[in-house]
This record gives C-alpha cells, sequence and structure tokens, in this order.
C-alpha cells in the first residue's frame, strides 16, 4: 500500500537529510517546500505573499502526490508542519484518500536547530533561507511542538546532522 510521510521540524532540526534518507530507503518521492520556493520565488518576502506562495505549491504537490499514489510511488512532503492545524488537515487529507501517513517529528532543540541554522549561512546555495537569530527566535515562537498525545514518530537526530 502507498504511504504518505508528512517531515516535521523545525528549522535546522535535519529534515531535509532525515526525508531524503526516507526517500531512499522506501523509494519514495520527495517534496521539499524549500527546494521549490527558493528558486521560484527568491528569498524572503512578506509573510502574506510567502503564505499565499506556499499554499498554491502544496495544492500542486498535493495533485502530483494523487498521481504518484496511483502508480503505487511512496511520498514525503518536507513542508515542515509547524502548526498542529497543519498536521491535522494533512493527515485529514490522505485519510480521505485512503492513504496511510506517517508524522515524523524530528526532535530537536531549538539551541541545536539555531547553531545548524547559523552556520548553513555560509553554505546556503540556493536550497536553505539565510537565517538571523532575530527571525529564528520569532519563528520559534510559531512553532508548535507536537503534543504527546499527538499520533507522531518521535525522531531525535544526533548533532552533528543538519538540513
Amino acid at each position: 500500500m502507498t504511504k504518505i510521510y508528512f517531515i516535521c521540524g523545525f528549522i535546522g532540526s535535519g529534515k531535509t537529510t532525515y526525508s531524503k534518507a526516507l526517500a531512499e530507503q522506501h523509494g519514495a518521492f520527495r517534496f521539499s517546500i524549500d527546494e521549490w520556493m527558493i528558486p521560484l520565488y527568491g528569498e524572503h518576502m512578506d509573510r502574506d505573499v510567502f503564505d499565499s506562495r506556499l499554499a498554491t505549491l502544496q495544492t500542486l504537490f498535493k495533485d502530483a502526490a494523487l498521481q504518484l499514489f496511483s502508480l503505487g510511488v511512496p511520498v514525503i512532503f518536507d513542508f515542515g508542519f509547524w502548526r498542529k492545524a497543519d498536521r491535522d488537515t494533512f493527515t485529514d487529507w490522505a485519510s480521505k484518500l485512503g492513504v496511510e501517513s506517517e508524522v515524523h517529528f524530528l526532535d530537536v532543540s531549538f539551541e541545536i536547530c539555531q547553531q545548524r541554522a547559523l552556520a548553513r549561512n555560509s553554505a546556503l546555495n540556493g536550497q536553505s533561507y539565510e537565517m538571523t537569530p532575530e527571525m529564528l527566535a520569532l519563528f520559534w515562537s510559531w512553532f508548535e511542538v507536537p503534543a504527546l498525545s499527538e499520533n507522531v514518530e518521535r525522531i531525535s537526530m544526533p548533532p552533528v546532522m543538519g538540513g
């Protein structure tokens, strides 16, 4: 049966590294928001513009996922899923399609995420956004760590991994 994996984690938690390994392990197709958003729209933008573009990409990715499911190909959404409402919306979508899903939460402390994100600034290569300590602090205030009652796979990443 085809499965979809939703990768949840903060900036610098290792989502991309983890999702690439998961894709290889399961022969899955991986959709990464940053890897599409940056080449299409560039670096930083106003929040409302970002949200609109994010919604467009998510819709396109969901449509493409339907085609992949019909071919029996597992799918990974490397979107971050910062809010519980977003996690619920996407797992409900998968359930309505009859597709098995798993949310994998990369349980990494803010301090480690911040260290990784700031270190990554020196080698962005158009794959990640440049981050400042102020931006990271603001974004962390928006991040909703999955509650213990949420049905998520908690993944503890070693501090040497990034992404």
